[in-house]
Parts: C-alpha cells; sequence; structure tokens
C-alpha cells in the first residue's frame, strides 16, 4: 500500500483548500493522472498521482485545508515500498524557542524572540503519550531546524502520521500564543444577543489577503500623498490609438499606460522599486522592473504582475495585460504570474471612487493608488475650461521613502502623464 501525500504548492505557499476530489475509492489511476484540484494563495492548482494502482482510500475531503506532506490518497500498488515513513520513540524534552525567521510573522512589530516568554506550555494532548508515531524524514527535519520537539505534536490524522504541515501548524500555534501573552486579542461580542446572524467561511482568496494586509500594515509605517493629473490630452491620445492596439489582440487601458509610466519613473526613482532588510539594515535594489496590478475577480482581488515592464513597448503591456487579465478571472493564473512584483498599482477608477489610500504591498516599499477621472473646471491661459482630471495617491513606507522622495516621484510620473513628449526624452 503506498500513501500520497500533497507536494509543496510553491514558494512561501503553505496551504491550499479543497475544492474537488476527481477520483473515487476503487478507481484504477495512472501516473500524473489528476487527482484533485486545490485552490493555494490565488492558484487553482492540480494534483497529480504520484503512482499508478488502485485507489483503496481518501485520506481528505472537499472544504479541508491541508499543507504539504498532508497524506491525502492511499493506493494499491506493487511497486516500492512506502519507506518515507519510519517509527520514532517519544522524547522527554521541554519545547525550545522556534525561529521566528521561518514562520508566518504573528508577533506585533516591536516583538523580538528574545521579549517572549520561552517556557509557554502547550496544553493539548502530545503525540509522545501515544507509545510512538509516525513522521517523514522531511518533518523531521524541518522540526530541528526550528526547533520543535516533534514529539509534542498532536497527532490528529487516523494514519497516525505526522506531516511537515503539522510541524508548521504547532509552530504557528505556539508563535500565536507567544504573541497572544504579549498583546491579548480583543474577543468579540456576542452578536446574537441582538439578533440573528449568519456565518461563512472566508475563501482561501480572502484568508491570503487578510493575512498579507495584517502583515503588510503592522510592518510598514506607512504615508501618503495626493496629486491630480490632467489627462485630456493622454485621454485624447489613447482614444486615438486604441484600436490600432485592439487589432494585435491588446486593450489601450488607462492602467495599461500606468504600468508604462510607473515603470519608467522606476528606472529614475529606483529607491520606490527596493525593498528593505531590517536584520541587516540594508536596502534591497532590484534590477529589475515587475509591476504588479490589481485584478478586481468574482473570488476576492489578484494582483498578477508584468514583468519587465520597462522593457516592454505600450502595446506589449497592452496585450500581456490582457491576456492575464482574462487568465485570472479564469482561475488560470499560477504562482509565475503572482510573484515578484516590485510595485503594485491599484486602480479603482473603472468603479468610481474620488480617492484611495492604498496599503504597500509587503515587502515592496510603495504603491500607486489611481481613482476615478472627473471633468473639472481649470484656469487655463486666463479662462477655466473642462479638464479631465485623475486622482493619484503613492502609499510608501517611510522607512524608506520619505516625502520629499514622494513628491518628487509623483510630480515625475505626473509630467509623464501630461506630456506624453516627454516619454521619449
Amino acid at each position: 500500500m503506498k500513501e500520497i501525500t500533497l507536494p509543496s504548492l510553491g514558494e512561501s505557499v503553505e496551504t491550499g483548500t479543497i475544492i474537488s476530489i476527481l477520483v473515487k475509492v476503487g478507481d484504477s489511476i495512472q501516473l500524473d493522472q489528476p487527482l484533485m484540484e486545490i485552490e493555494t494563495d490565488k492558484v487553482t492548482a492540480e494534483v497529480p498521482a504520484e503512482y499508478e494502482g488502485i485507489v483503496k482510500a481518501i485520506l481528505v475531503e472537499v472544504g479541508q485545508e491541508i499543507g504539504e506532506g498532508t497524506p491525502i490518497f492511499q493506493v494499491k500498488s506493487s511497486a516500492g515500498t512506502t519507506g518515507d515513513m519510519e517509527i520514532i520513540a517519544p522524547v522527554n524534552k521541554t519545547i525550545t524557542p522556534i525561529k521566528e525567521v521561518v514562520l508566518e510573522q504573528v508577533a506585533t512589530p516591536t516583538q523580538t524572540p528574545a521579549t517572549v516568554n520561552n517556557q509557554l506550555e502547550i496544553q493539548p494532548k502530545s503525540a509522545k503519550a501515544k507509545g510512538g508515531f509516525r513522521a517523514s524524514p522531511l518533518a523531521k527535519k524541518f522540526a530541528r531546524e526550528i526547533g520543535i520537539n516533534i514529539s509534542e505534536i498532536t497527532i490528529t490524522r487516523p494514519s497516525k502520521r505526522i506531516s511537515m504541515q503539522d510541524v508548521k501548524d504547532f509552530a504557528k500555534k505556539v508563535n500565536q500564543q507567544k504573541a497572544n501573552k504579549i498583546t491579548p486579542a480583543i474577543p468579540l461580542p456576542n452578536f446574537e444577543k441582538w439578533g440573528t446572524i449568519r456565518r461563512q467561511p472566508m475563501s482561501g482568496i480572502s484568508k491570503v489577503t487578510s493575512n498579507n494586509m495584517t502583515t503588510a500594515w503592522s510592518q510598514i509605517p506607512h504615508a501618503w500623498l495626493q496629486e491630480k493629473v490632467d489627462i485630456t490630452d493622454l485621454e485624447a491620445k489613447r482614444q486615438l490609438h486604441k484600436n490600432q492596439v485592439k487589432e494585435q489582440g491588446g486593450a489601450l487601458t488607462i492602467t495599461a499606460i500606468l504600468i508604462k509610466v510607473v515603470a519608467k519613473s522606476l528606472e529614475k526613482f529606483p529607491l520606490f522599486n527596493a525593498s528593505i532588510d531590517i536584520d541587516t539594515n540594508e536596502i534591497i535594489y532590484k534590477e529589475y522592473i515587475n509591476i504588479g496590478f490589481a485584478v478586481d475577480t468574482e473570488r476576492g482581488l489578484l494582483v498578477p504582475k508584468i514583468a519587465d515592464a520597462n522593457q516592454k513597448s505600450l502595446t506589449a503591456i497592452s496585450i500581456t495585460l490582457k491576456e492575464i487579465s482574462q487568465k485570472a478571472k479564469a482561475k488560470q493564473l499560477n504562482t509565475t504570474h503572482l510573484e515578484g512584483a516590485t510595485f503594485t498599482i491599484s486602480n479603482l477608477g473603472g468603479i468610481g471612487t474620488t480617492a484611495i489610500f492604498p496599503i504597500v504591498n509587503f515587502p515592496q516599499v510603495a504603491i500607486l493608488g489611481v481613482a476615478a477621472s472627473r471633468l473639472e473646471p481649470v484656469w487655463v491661459d486666463g479662462s477655466f475650461q473642462p479638464r479631465l482630471c485623475m486622482p493619484i495617491t503613492i502609499g510608501f513606507d517611510h522607512r524608506v521613502i520619505n516625502g520629499a522622495d514622494a513628491a518628487r516621484f509623483l510630480q515625475y510620473l505626473k509630467g509623464l502623464l501630461e506630456d506624453w513628449f516627454l516619454w521619449n526624452l
């Protein structure tokens, strides 16, 4: 009998939610045959079969959130052995401090591992009380690296096997308890006292977004500057050339133009394309410019990227933007699309809003927010004229970027948007 476990879901992706199981007990399966679909952090992926054989047991169910190493199927096969598991004798040892660097950030910005009480007690019944247990070599290795006593991990699976995800979940729980000892969470009131309520689980995308925003808000001291850009002439140019771009398969949108202009601005202001390394007190300057852009989908907000945007023509950006936006709405994005952005644009102009104060997308240091354009009376050559004005906001990490830097960046960006001729200077 062989056990199929969930493979790696991608760099920095810890868990996913099962959205469909494509086989049933008794089915014959072939190597690399899709067995189930799982929604990770904004990506839907198929999990292939690692072996050929007959499905003898399905160990998970639709809607369950699982992580790398979680057993998902048992398959009867004559090839190979299940040599990836072994019996481990329980260890009578107190829990050692966990290395925060490899875990999800749950501490407050001022908290460090040195400030946490290392004698935190774990209350649930542990694996060592069972007289022995199984664990994969990967789970054992990871537990040793982060200072976890693997025998303290509670066994909840029928297989009695500790997976990589069990170790991660246990480590997060320890860190969360440490954080709660210092900054206890405020409990919610009983909302049912005032009327009927309805609870609905957050989607995978919503949970990832929540975690990312919490990290960004807690780690980055934010500041914002706003400006209005007269895009009357730019919009006239866009209307003039949009059919030409459409014939080549693209869409000449304001977002496409913003990506091109922001990429050019980042070449002149590389600090806005950087990241900060607090541990070493260094600024990390990236020699590549990948622009992330927010896409509104029925599943939630996705932020794919245009890679090397500064090296692409406006037409190429328009074509790529359209293709990626369609993939986002069709659930066809992969981690390549979603990782590696160096700056983000959030354009809510199509929905209609007068202003936006966006949160910087960690570990980036700046983000551009764009609101809806409106006709406004502007004093030009001795008289008021109707001009199309677009509000823009630069949100930035004040540890890296000061107000004067942000003002210069914003004015340079405004100049490019208002004067098409400057693009080639």
